[in-house]
């Protein structure tokens, strides 16, 4: 009797404990299929909330800016082609003059009296050989009689033209339109054949001379149009004319040359300008210098989000940039921006994007453009 009296208690303590595993048990296996989706909403949860917008890439005019300077599209230093003293000076510095004007007047000495010789001689040996070539016909004359004759009249033709030459050479002329800029002689000098008597320009046209890196010299093209910009912010318009096929091994660049009209002959050579030469149009993003950023290797970009709200960061070119916003290439046609919250999200971070007014952003990005290319 004593032993029931104490399996009793013993019994439904073990019919207890079992209750209690069981429950336990039941608990736990609960715990553990409920574990994954809590988790799955507490990622969901701390996903990085970024404002982003679409963004459309537009017609973008690239210009690439050379600086430059101006020379005379023609200069020429007259030189004397016969020696004499100056007796006359016929033109003066500055001025204005055409082509085949007689710029100065040297001594003429015995020159005439050489051309009248050297004319009558002529006269005389052609005569000779016409009445030889009559006698040939009934054999008088020989063939090596008629041959020294002829060489005769050659010789003396010869000498009359350049004593014809030298008589001109005594007024030298100007050999195109444009302007007298330096005199080298005076009144009264012996000059001898080779000095210099004056130096001419022609600045109707301007020939402007850059240099061109050699990444952009493929962007470049010759018969390009080409806007000059003065430093007093004038302009003036011409075409490339040449661009050198060989780089300069100092400085790795390519010298370009255009020619500029000057159809007021403005006094600009030897002076510097900035050349602006249009390039094809291509398309591109006009963004807020705000939306740049770097990676982690230093380059520039822009962070946008895909399709799998993942970010992405794309390298981009400046093309151009002012106060407002910058033009970029090497974007997508079409991106969704980040325009906040950037800074604080890295490529390949899963985000949770809002997207701002795409209307009210578009309008606000087209007026930006519209101000951006007048400024250009």
């Amino acid at each position: 009797m004593s032993v029931k009296k104490f399996l009793s208690p013993l019994l439904a303590l073990v019919l207890l404990l079992i209750l209690v595993i069981w429950l336990a048990s039941g608990d736990f296996l609960a715990s553990k299929t409920q574990a994954p989706e809590k988790v799955q909403q507490s990622k969901a949860q701390t996903l990085m909330r970024v404002e982003t917008q679409w963004v459309k890439a537009k017609a973008f005019n690239p210009i690439e800016t050379l600086q430059g300077q101006l020379q005379p599209w023609q200069q020429v230093e007259l030189l004397a082609e016969t020696s004499g003293r100056v007796t006359q000076l016929l033109a003066k510095e500055g001025q204005q003059i055409n082509k085949g004007t007689s710029l100065v007047q040297l001594a003429e000495d015995n020159r005439p009296a050489q051309v009248a010789r050297f004319k009558a001689e002529l006269a005389s040996r052609a005569a000779e050989l016409k009445a030889a070539e009559r006698l040939q016909s009934t054999n008088l004359v020989s063939e090596n009689e008629l041959l020294r004759l002829k060489s005769n009249l050659l010789k003396t033709e010869a000498d009359f033209k350049g004593a014809e030459l030298d008589l001109a050479n005594t007024r030298p002329k100007a050999p195109f339109n444009g302007l007298l800029e330096k005199r080298h002689v005076e009144l009264g000098e012996f000059v001898q054949a080779g000095k210099p008597l004056f130096t001419l320009l022609n600045i109707s046209q301007l020939k402007a001379v850059a240099q061109i890196p050699q990444q952009k010299v493929a962007n470049i093209k010759e018969d390009q149009p080409v806007t000059l910009k003065l430093l007093d912010g004038r302009e003036l318009s011409g075409r490339i004319t040449l661009i050198s096929s060989l780089a300069n091994a100092s400085t790795r660049t390519f010298q370009l040359e255009a020619l500029i009209d000057n159809p007021e002959q403005l006094r600009l050579a030897g002076a510097s300008a900035t050349l602006l030469i249009q390039r094809p149009s291509i398309p591109a993003h006009y963004l807020s210098l705000a939306r740049l950023s770097l990676d982690k290797q230093g380059r520039l970009g822009v962070k946008h989000v895909d399709n799998q709200q993942s970010v992405i960061f794309t390298p981009v070119e400046l093309l151009s940039s002012d106060v407002k916003g910058a033009w970029l290439g090497g974007l997508p046609e079409k991106i969704q921006l980040i325009t906040l919250g950037g800074g604080f999200v890295e490529s390949g971070d899963k985000v949770s994007p809002v997207l701002v007014d795409s209307k009210k952003a578009d309008a606000e990005n087209t007026e930006q453009v519209q101000e951006a290319q007048e400024k250009r």
